[in-house]
């Protein structure tokens, strides 16, 4: 999943954060890296004014993915 222009990074961490299954940061050279919550500060390194432009992320669980799209699009409580 590509995702653009994340402006509120802290609840954006925070949906990582509540994820079930794995989700990995996928870099600009194709390289897989897992978040767990010890290295979640690899985001902070792509923000810039509390923003993060650009980002690939990988999510093994499906409902997980579900969770980041409620998140990005404001809505909840969605099947």
């Amino acid at each position: 999943m590509k995702i653009y222009n994340i402006e509120n990074t802290d609840k954006f961490i925070k949906t990582l954060t509540e994820c079930k299954g794995e989700v990995e940061l996928i870099n600009k050279s194709g390289s897989h890296i897992a978040l767990k919550d010890e290295n979640l500060d690899v985001l902070k390194s792509v923000c810039t004014d509390n923003t993060i432009k650009e980002l690939e992320i990988n999510f093994s669980d499906g409902q997980d993915a579900v969770k980041m799209f409620q998140f990005l699009t404001g809505m909840t409580n969605v099947a």
